[in-house]
């Protein structure tokens, strides 16, 4: 924006006649004139500003928030959180005596809500228990950080693309240890790295409408249960359960299918310590959480194996 160049105000001399006041008009429409002449929007400013009256400028007279989320803008509107959050690929059961935790490895949108990684750093062997030999025991001698947890894919010299840590077996809660993993191989003494995309982070305190929809085969050919749950910076959430009935295979290749849905409202206190995780349990261990490919005849996109929603509804906590 360039410097606005105005002809110079009227004095008041005791004070203002019908002409100053006339004048005085004149001359202000000049300046919003020059200014709208002169001003070039530039987003990322546009986006901070925002951001900032969000988190806590603003005023009375002019919108914003005063502290928490409240107000209005009737200008420009409310920038408010959402999220939409998927999966392009299946999530298995890792056994029927273990929590599974939902990962997500396809943002769509992420405005003031994003999904983190869980990461561990540690040293350790992968093979069938007492070396030489292919096996799925993962032994773990020193973590350099982190917290190992089931479900975290591992990567390293000589690991197999997308092994998973399945249980612990024995050792320093998530620390060094006897671990399983998913698929069977002999890896010597190496530097493993774990992660987890499954913890839901939130920028501001408030109250949160979350709606998540799972895609749930069953490869076992008996009836099961299937529970959903969620859990608040690793803990339960109180009262967050639901179960779902899970029917036999139709045949030995075509799955049974139950795509539940469920809602919640999800409080966060203080954004820099709490997060969000979904878990999951099935009595059956062909049960898991499905991705399917595109298809054609007709053309059809592909279905996710889980879907999460979630919005900002409001700044009060009760």
């Amino acid at each position: 924006m360039s410097k606005i160049f105005n002809v110079r105000l009227p004095n008041a001399s005791p004070e203002y006649n019908a002409q100053q006041f006339d004048q005085l008009v004149r001359s202000l429409e000049q300046i919003v004139l020059q200014l709208n002449n002169t001003y070039t929007s530039i987003p990322d400013q546009n986006q901070a500003a925002a951001a900032a009256w969000f988190g806590g400028g603003g005023g009375a007279a002019g919108g914003g928030f005063a502290g928490s989320v409240r107000g209005f803008q009737p200008s420009t509107g409310i920038m408010l959180p959402y999220a939409m959050l998927m999966s392009d690929q299946d999530q298995l059961n890792i056994g029927t005596t273990s929590e599974n935790i939902v990962t997500f490895d396809t943002p769509i949108f992420e405005y003031g809500i994003k999904v983190q990684d869980h990461t561990a750093v540690f040293t350790g062997t992968i093979d069938d228990g007492t070396p030489p030999g292919a096996g799925t025991v993962l032994t773990v001698s020193a973590v350099t950080s982190g917290t190992i947890l089931t479900g975290m894919k591992i990567a390293g010299t000589g690991v197999t693309a997308g092994t998973q840590i399945t249980a612990q077996v024995s050792g320093t809660t998530g620390g060094v240890g006897v671990y399983t993993v998913d698929t069977s191989q002999e890896v010597g003494s190496i530097t493993i790295t774990g992660t987890r995309a499954s913890k839901i982070q939130f920028d501001f305190s408030g109250q949160y409408l979350v709606t998540m929809r799972f895609q749930i085969s069953n490869r076992d050919n008996s009836t099961g249960e299937f529970e959903i749950w969620a859990k608040n910076s690793g803990v339960n959430y109180p009262l967050s359960n639901t179960r779902t009935d899970l029917l036999a295979r139709k045949s030995g290749s075509i799955w049974s299918h139950v795509v539940p849905t469920i809602t919640g409202v999800f409080t966060v206190n203080d954004p820099t310590t709490e997060y969000l995780e979904m878990a999951w349990w099935s009595d059956r261990a062909g049960a898991f959480l499905e991705h399917y490919s595109a298809e054609t005849s007709p053309t059809r996109p592909e279905i996710p194996s889980v879907i999460l929603t979630a919005a900002f509804i409001s700044a009060e906590m009760y």
